[in-house]
């Protein structure tokens, strides 16, 4: 059996999971605002993403239903992140109706711009 990451997996150390490393992420990167989802990104050593929905979407179950959408959109599209870039993904509660080609498409398109944002001489930051 093959001991690398599947193509389409989402490793864990792939995954955020420290409030410190999140709120460096929101206070030293860049926002980009989308139709289904936000995304605050900065430039990083490895590709690492977190998962978000705000307290605002009022059920726990809503909250984990975007998270899991926002987890399967990308973990589908995650080759399109080419550049090194540390991401919160914030899902928005319009998510809820979104088909997932749809969220596909915008995860496609938020990866382009991420990648020229980190490509670029100056940094992801503000």
């Amino acid at each position: 059996m093959g001991e690398g990451i599947k193509k389409y997996g989402l490793a864990k150390s792939e995954i955020i999971r420290r409030s410190e490393d999140i709120s460096a992420i929101f206070q030293n990167g860049r926002f980009q605002r989308g139709r289904w989802f936000d995304v605050a990104f900065s430039n990083g050593t490895e590709r690492r993403v977190a998962f978000a929905a705000t307290k605002r979407i009022r059920t726990a179950v809503a909250r984990n239903r975007i998270k899991r959408l926002l987890r399967e959109a990308f973990r589908l599209e995650k080759e399109s992140f080419h550049a090194p870039a540390q991401m919160v993904l914030v899902g928005h509660e319009n998510i809820l109706q979104a088909p997932l080609n749809d969220l596909r498409d915008e995860m496609r398109h938020v990866a382009t711009k991420i990648n020229r944002a980190c490509n670029e001489k100056g940094t992801a930051t503000k």
